[in-house]
Formats: structure tokens, C-alpha cells, sequence
């Protein structure tokens, strides 16, 4: 099974830079990240899956330099990142999860995508991949429901209860 993950309000609270972030204001950013904090668990629920040997994508509408930043800042080990960049269609489109599948290469069905908007569902469905929304995060809560994730884990521990029981992720 491998874990394709939004970066912004999944792994990261990202609320403090959104601002800057909307208005593509990358330099103001990168000085945030030190103050931009995992949620509680986040980074030991990707040491865990690391050491159960799960491959981890990182699937986020910023720009790479960012991401690798939030990366490098929190010591996380990632399989591998598909950014804004990468993919000429954004999510929704199922472009950026496609693309992880094959940076993992793994199928679909050995996929769960996670996300915290509706758009991660949407790009999880369009592609074909199971989606979790990641309540815990979520800006835009309403759209996120109405997206219809097949799981909703309104916590990081439900997450992870999700993964290494439903899952069985060892």
C-alpha cells in the first residue's frame, strides 16, 4: 500500500503562511516554515509508515522549493513529491495523483490518497484511487464532505488507527 498525502493543513497547519501562499508570495514563505508545525502525530505516523516500508508521495499544489523546505525542516523521509510544477493539470485532475502512482510505481488499488480539501477527493476519485479526507485540517470543512471522501478521519489518531488496522499496515 503506498500513501499519496497533501502537504498544506494535512501534514503541515500551513494557516499562518495561507495569506502569503495565496498571493504567491514564496519568499515570505520560506521565512514562515520554521513556524509552520506538523499536527500532532503527523511525524510519527510518516516514521512508522516508513519503517512498515510504505512508500509516501507527497501530492501538493506548491511550488517544489517549498515543499522540499517543509521537508528538510521536519527531517521526513519521502519517497518521493509531485508539486505544482510537475503536472500541467492541477488537482481536481487526476494529473498530480497519476503522476505519484508512477513516481511509486504503484497501481491505483495500492493507493490511498489524503487530503483536506475537495479537491484532493476529486483528483483521488478521478484517478481511481481511494481517498481519506483529513477533517482535522480542513479549511473549507463543508466542501470537503460534500466532495465525499470514501473515509472521512477527523484525527491524525484516527488516521492512523485507519491505516495500520482497516489497512493493515505493518
Amino acid at each position: 500500500m503506498a500513501i499519496l498525502i497533501d502537504l498544506d493543513q494535512t501534514l503541515i497547519d500551513s494557516h499562518l503562511a495561507e495569506s502569503h501562499r495565496r498571493a504567491r508570495d514564496w519568499e515570505s514563505v520560506y521565512r514562515l516554515v520554521p513556524k509552520l508545525s506538523p499536527y500532532p502525530g503527523i511525524t510519527e505516523l510518516l516514521n512508522d509508515l516508513k519503517i512498515a516500508g510504505t512508500p509516501i508521495c507527497i501530492v501538493t499544489s506548491s511550488p517544489n522549493s517549498y515543499c522540499r523546505r517543509v521537508i528538510a525542516q521536519w527531517g521526513w523521509k519521502i519517497n518521493a513529491t509531485v508539486c505544482y510544477h510537475d503536472t500541467k493539470n492541477k488537482k481536481p485532475y487526476p494529473d498530480p495523483i497519476l503522476l505519484a502512482l508512477e513516481r511509486l510505481g504503484v497501481e491505483t488499488a495500492g493507493a490511498i490518497a489524503i487530503g483536506d480539501a475537495a479537491k484532493d477527493t476529486q483528483a483521488a476519485r478521478s484517478a481511481g484511487v481511494f481517498s481519506i479526507g483529513a477533517g482535522w485540517g480542513a479549511l473549507e470543512r463543508n466542501q470537503l464532505l460534500q466532495s465525499n471522501p470514501d473515509l472521512l478521519c477527523e484525527t491524525v489518531g484516527d488516521l492512523r488507527k485507519t491505516l495500520f488496522e482497516k489497512f493493515e499496515i505493518s
